[in-house]
């Protein structure tokens, strides 16, 4: 009798690891990373331009959140690093903790974009 729970627990701990090899590569978590950092702003229309400008190649997924100003990212530590995300959304007008975006190109920004600057 306990021979044949072993032999069932087998077979059920193999079938589910042949079905978890079938999976689509897209859907496993291998390689991504994911980090967190400051990213100034003020309002949804910033939120829709961080989160694009951070899905540089590499990046899958970027969620800016306006109230904390934290920009959560997961990506591809083979294919990207978060300083050039940083660039990227440095780019488009926004100050991250690490770089400062151009003043010309902050000066572009909507007048409810353009947040208050650190010295």
């Amino acid at each position: 009798m306990k021979y044949g729970i072993f032999f069932g627990l087998f077979l059920l701990f193999n079938m589910g690891a042949a079905q978890a090899q079938n999976m689509p590569a897209a859907s496993t978590p291998a390689g991504l990373m994911t980090t967190k950092f400051k990213v100034y702003g003020n309002c949804g229309m910033c939120e829709q331009r961080i989160e694009k400008a951070a899905k540089i190649k590499g990046v899958k997924t970027a969620d800016w959140d306006v109230d904390t100003k934290i920009l959560a990212i997961t990506f591809n530590g083979k294919k990207v690093t978060p300083a050039k995300v940083h660039k990227a959304v440095a780019a488009v007008g926004h100050d991250t903790d690490m770089v400062k975006a151009d003043d010309k190109t902050y000066a572009k920004l909507h007048a409810c974009c353009q947040y208050d600057r650190a010295q």
